[in-house]
């Protein structure tokens, strides 16, 4: 590496060496390190050109699940929501022990009981917890596709955050195929309870008639807070405090 000094224009580059200015002066050293087209073919960088393949199908997937799930998804923090779920993607891809490093993907992935695991239990909103939500009882049996709160008590089982006095929640069954990014939604009615509703034995949510179909199924809990006027529910302006969480794959 040295300085060079010239009165005219100086180029880029030069011959085998690249030209770039540093604090005021130019500094010429030769070509070394990272190049497009070393990229491309040198063995050195087969991790990357395999891990490069794998991340964008990974991430047209997740694109396309979040636009299956868009309308409980939160839109406040949607940059979180993105990052969030391509991370634990990229995780359950990993559990692929099928194909070849460069070829794993997450159908693969969800196949495998490791794959499985990590999802349940997922957040899509990371500013809306379950855990740190809901502190009550509650059962979800994936054979029956039935969720089960016992008892149920709302002041007991849900955190409300400051200035809400309703919260709303939901069961849901996502069927998505990641060979051909076809989804299928299917929603319970939106459940509303006080901050003071009298407590039940036991309240149950349960998917019904959901149609036979080629892809993974996730069950979702999504929960919301509302304020109440006058029988209508109206949604606070922030919905960071949304769950959507994972309660079962399939």
């Amino acid at each position: 590496m040295a300085k060079i000094f010239s009165d005219g224009k100086i180029p880029k580059r030069f011959e085998g060496y690249v030209i770039y200015p540093l604090w005021g002066e130019h500094i010429i050293k030769e070509k070394t390190g990272f190049t497009t087209e070393g990229l491309k073919d040198d063995p050195k960088y087969a991790k990357s050109r395999e891990n490069a393949s794998e991340f964008g199908v990974l991430t047209q997937s997740c694109k396309a699940i979040r636009m299956a799930l868009n309308e409980g998804l939160p839109k406040s923090n949607n940059l979180e929501v993105c990052n969030g779920l391509t991370t634990i993607m990229r995780k359950v891809m990993c559990c692929d022990t099928v194909a070849e490093r460069g070829n794993r993907c997450l159908k693969n992935g969800f196949e495998s009981a490791g794959g499985k695991s990590l999802f349940v239990g997922y957040d899509f909103n990371p500013s809306g917890l379950f855990r740190t939500t809901f502190k009550g009882n509650y059962h979800f049996d994936i054979s029956k596709r039935k969720l089960v709160f016992e008892p149920f008590k709302t002041q007991e089982a849900f955190v409300f955050p400051e200035g809400v006095d309703c919260v709303g929640f939901r069961l849901g069954a996502l069927r998505f195929d990641f060979g051909t990014s076809a989804s299928f939604l299917q929603l319970t009615d939106m459940e509303f309870y006080g901050f003071d509703s009298r407590s039940t034995k036991k309240l149950r949510l349960c998917i019904k008639d959901f149609p036979d179909g080629e892809g993974v199924i996730f069950f979702l809990l999504e929960v919301a807070f509302f304020i109440e006027n006058e029988g209508t529910f109206v949604s606070i302006p922030q919905n960071d405090t949304k769950v959507v969480y994972v309660l079962g794959v399939e």
